[in-house]
């Protein structure tokens, strides 16, 4: 701008129009909002909560998949089927530990104060990965029943209570193993936990006939289980600040 331009405008009068500058205000401050609810919708959350979860986990859920699928069809198709049932136990148990550990990440490996950063909360995070692996545990129990019907001279909805209940039982235990020792959780203390689990269910079920019971009685433990599991969850997502918890 040369300063003949600048003389020129020195003297004209400009007037504001303080009607359309506030309008103005206000359509910027309605597009802010907007943008804002977009960006912390629960659809974006479940999003994020998805890419903070490794391939690597997915591809080992695949891969449990297949391998027990193939064993219950090939590999031991002519074994009985309490034994058949056992090793489908004992898949859904190791499914639930590496789901679990991708769930507790953030403070086996120390990053939960790095994560506290992030644009939503570490339990907003924590509760949207639970119901995505809850519901990714289920669809891998109701696929590895269906497969063990044609096996097996079991019910499905009876198979479905023999691998929920153990289900159920571990991610109590390991549940509770996170809420003591949540600020002191590392993955060496976690995969003990998970081999001592292992260990005692394949003992508790050859020592105790598990089986014979009547499905009166696995109902029984699954409504248990469900509910005291349930409790669990909602007790550690009422907690504010995890960090502090001792």
């Amino acid at each position: 701008m040369d300063n003949n331009t600048i003389k020129k405008i020195a003297h004209d009068e400009i007037k504001a129009d303080d009607v359309q500058m506030q309008l103005v205000i206000d359509l910027g401050k309605q597009k802010i909002n907007q943008n804002h609810l977009l960006r912390y919708s629960l659809f974006n959350l479940f999003c994020s909560s998805l890419r903070f979860t490794r391939i690597r986990t997915w591809l080992t859920q695949f891969s449990l998949l297949l391998l027990t699928a193939f064993f219950i069809t090939k590999m031991i198709s002519k074994e009985p089927s309490v034994l058949i049932i056992q090793c489908v136990t004992i898949a859904i148990i190791f499914s639930a530990f590496f789901f679990i550990n991708e769930l507790f990440q953030s403070f086996t490996t120390g990053m939960w104060e790095l994560e506290q950063t992030l644009k939503y909360d570490l339990r907003q995070h924590t509760m949207t990965k639970l119901l995505i692996f809850g519901v990714a545990d289920l669809c891998l129990i109701l696929c590895l029943a269906l497969i063990c019907q044609g096996v097996v001279s079991i019910p499905f909805w009876q198979i479905i209570l023999y691998l929920l209940v153990p289900f159920n039982i571990t991610c109590i235990v390991l549940f509770s193993l996170f809420t003591i020792w949540r600020n002191n959780l590392t993955s060496f203390i976690f995969w003990i936990g998970s081999g001592l689990i292992v260990m005692g269910t394949v003992i508790l079920i050859n020592a105790f006939n598990v089986y014979e019971l009547g499905v009166a009685y696995w109902g029984i433990a699954f409504t248990l289980s469900t509910v005291f599991l349930g409790a669990i969850v909602m007790e550690m997502m009422k907690t504010k600040k995890w960090e502090a918890y001792y």
